[in-house]
């Protein structure tokens, strides 16, 4: 049946029974589906070992039987409904079905293996004398071997046998003779060992004397760089340098474990760079003097545009050339004309410098090639080779055989997988299932609940979007004003600002401080930016946690509500409530002033009520002996006693707020942290480290600050002067 687009539903109540349906008859699909394939699995299989003519042939039949035993064991629950007669799918296909499949797979897979035995025997033995035939040859090469070079050429041969051995280990992991195979292979890992022991200091000598001749090559080189005067040179420059580098890449496996090898990698890496400077320099300087070459008769002209080609570029032609003779003009037009024919005979415009550019990057991936590429040095061969070994001893006694009387006895087993999977008791498929809501089900509703929210966010969205058209305004006026600012003026005032609430000039200074510190590493704009949406922020929930604290004070019954919404305010991760603000609200600064205000209200509306609860009954007693009303009990009492408390909840809240900052970016809130996420992605340590630290010296100037004032009004509990 062709799929059909639902109408849209807004309400979810509506959408949900129809999903549900859709949901349970995709389900009964899926179920007969699988009994489906799994029934003609195990034909298709029987099929397969009928036809078999070796014995390979039926190993790989077993291998894909036991995948299917595994299939069915996973899916017991399914199996074990579609065995229940008044399961209206068994109608169509059941269980039975299936294990009558499978009991004529294993028969069938029993009397072939029994049939095809004597090619197991024939197969077994010569897999053997093979083995023997190869393992007895090599110990006479390495017997040869006379060289290290001898040593790496047969290693090759090794890792390919030891890696047949151990993919077919199970062919003769039942074998007599296989203990004679295994101590065999451990004899000749012994003895490729010893020899590359042997040679190991003369091929350690010899790589030594490739790579001190390969080093000579370089300093030459590198010697060189000062007399390229020509292009011709450049190239024959080029290509000597190229040289080394194919032959620093070619033996990179050989030379990785080299003690000098990374020297010589960061030496060619050094040459490649100063030679990169030097045709670049050679370039630069033919552009500009091709550039000064219409001045020469007009030596005014052409002091100016020198001074101005020094100014613009760091070229040593200019620098320690011509600028010398910008007080002498007719010195300075022969010495241009001279140098334009110079490079004009050098041929200096056909270098080419996108080339040579290329070409530094090739020399530039060595050095993490040296660190990922296996080495093939003879004892790093040894050790190679010892663990292959090691794999197939284990190997031998974990792997189960596939001789006929193994594979009968598996068989059975397998069968037995398959029936009790089918007959599995109700009791163990409650332990083993958790229950849950089918998967169909699930995602058929979420759909539901995904179209129903896309559908008010349609109806709603311009509506919600005006609705918060004046909290916009007022954060896109605050930081026009704010970056409008003169930068001593903003300094000054936040200097008095903090002086007003600390009253102290360490505290004013440290503040004015950080934020001359932040300006100065280029990070004003989105510092103001940044303290915008933290200080529309705090304001916000401050006006709105507050009063909730307060209510939760007065109200148990409000508290137990209110509690549980906290809670997931707070603990929720904050991706998830992007989704629902951004869907409504698009990206920008209102849609992250909400989600920061939701991650930083829980602690001022926490600590307001608790700071309110712990006021002392005495205190309260006696306000109301005064006859003091509601409101002067709470403003006058309450509020003052509990301000240590409501204090540290607004600085909590500064401090959550800023947390925030850099989920806040990813909907598109300018600031500090859009900078970070960038350096994220981009893997820009210092963007990051710097515009981190800036994030933390706000932290602190918003922390000392809020903790100072609120020490501050405290003074007067002790019988301090404000």
């Amino acid at each position: 049946m062709a799929a059909v687009r639902p109408l849209p539903q807004q309400s979810i109540i509506e959408c949900i029974p129809p999903a549900s349906e859709i949901a349970d008859l995709r389900i009964l699909n899926k179920d007969l589906n699988f009994i489906q394939a799994m029934t003609k699995r195990a034909d298709d299989l029987s099929a397969q070992a009928q036809s078999a003519t070796d014995y390979s042939e039926l190993v790989k039949v077993t291998d894909s039987f036991s995948k299917l035993a595994e299939r069915a064991e996973v899916k017991a629950k399914t199996l074990k409904e579609l065995s229940n007669e008044s399961n209206p799918l068994t109608e169509v296909n059941s269980s039975a079905e299936l294990l009558e499949k499978v009991q004529i797979l294993s028969k069938t897979l029993e009397s072939k293996t029994q049939e095809l035995s004597g090619l197991y025997n024939s197969n077994e033995s010569s897999l053997l004398d093979s083995y023997e035939s190869s393992i007895s040859e090599l110990n006479n090469q390495i017997d040869l071997t006379s060289s290290p070079d001898g040593i790496v050429a047969l290693f090759p041969q090794i890792e390919s046998l030891f890696q047949e051995i151990e993919e077919n280990a199970r062919y003769v992991s039942n074998s007599s003779e296989s203990l004679t195979l295994t101590e065999n292979i451990q004899k000749l890992t012994s003895n490729y060992s010893d020899k590359a022991e042997q040679y190991s200091d003369a091929f350690m000598s010899e790589m030594g004397s490739q790579i001190s001749l390969l080093n000579d090559g370089i300093n030459s080189l590198r010697a060189n760089i000062d007399y390229l005067s020509s292009n011709s040179s450049v190239q024959s420059h080029l290509e000597r340098l190229s040289e080394i580098r194919e032959q620093v890449n070619a033996s990179a496996s050989i030379y990785k474990n080299y003690p000098g090898a990374r020297d010589m990698v960061y030496n060619l890496d050094t040459l490649s760079i100063a030679t990169h400077a030097r045709v670049e320099e050679m370039a630069d300087s033919h552009e500009i003097v091709s550039d000064l070459m219409p001045l020469v008769n007009d030596p005014e002209a052409l002091v100016r545009a020198v001074k101005e080609a020094a100014i613009r570029t760091d070229v040593a032609t200019i620098e320690n050339v011509l600028i010398p003779l910008t007080n002498k003009a007719n010195e300075l037009s022969a010495k241009v004309i001279e140098l334009a024919g110079r490079y004009d005979a050098g041929n200096y415009g056909d270098i080419k410098v996108r080339a040579v550019s290329s070409f530094d990057k090739t020399v530039e991936r060595l050095d993490r090639q040296y660190i990922s590429i296996r080495s093939t040095d003879p004892e790093a061969l040894a050790a190679n080779i010892s663990g292959l070994s090691n794999n197939i001893e284990s190997n031998m006694s974990a792997v189960r055989s596939v001789d006929p009387a193994s594979q009968v006895q598996y068989f059975a087993s397998l069968n037995t997988r398959v029936f009790d999977s089918v007959n599995t008791s109700d009791f163990s498929i409650f332990m083993n299932n958790v229950i849950s809501i089918p998967g169909d089900v699930m995602m058929s509703s979420r759909n539901c609940v995904d179209a129903a929210f896309k559908d008010f966010t349609r109806e709603f969205g311009n509506n919600i979007e005006s609705f918060f058209d004046p909290l916009l305004t007022f954060l896109i006026v605050i930081e026009k004003l704010l970056l409008s600012t003169p930068w001593p003026i903003f300094l000054l005032v936040a200097g008095v600002l903090a002086w007003l609430g600390s009253r102290s000039i360490k505290v004013s200074i440290g503040v004015m401080t950080a934020f001359f510190a932040i300006g100065f590493l280029d990070m004003w704009e989105p510092m103001v930016s940044t303290v915008t949406m933290i200080s529309a922020a705090t304001i916000l929930c401050l006006a709105l946690g507050i009063p909730l604290g307060i209510w939760m004070s007065r109200s148990d019954r409000a508290q137990s509500w209110i509690t549980p919404v906290l809670d997931v305010m707070q603990t929720i991760p904050s991706f998830v409530y992007l989704i629902p603000v951004v869907m409504m609200l698009g990206i920008g600064k209102v849609p992250g002033l909400i989600a920061v205000c939701i991650y930083a209200m829980p602690p001022i509306v926490r600590l307001t009520n608790l700071g309110i609860r712990l006021v002392d009954k005495e205190a309260m007693e006696a306000a109301d002996a005064f006859g003091a009303t509601y409101r002067q009990r709470l403003f006058m009492v309450q509020m003052p006693l509990a301000l240590p408390n409501i204090f540290a909840g607004i600085n909590q809240t500064i401090m959550m707020a800023l947390a925030m900052v850099v989920i806040a970016s990813m909907i598109g809130v300018a600031g500090l942290g859009l900078p970070v996420l960038q350096a994220v992605q981009n893997q820009f340590l210092s963007m990051g480290l710097l515009n981190g630290l800036a994030i933390v010296a706000l932290a602190v100037i918003f922390d000392r600050v809020s903790q100072a004032f609120g020490t501050r009004i405290q003074k007067h509990r002790s019988g301090e002067v404000l």
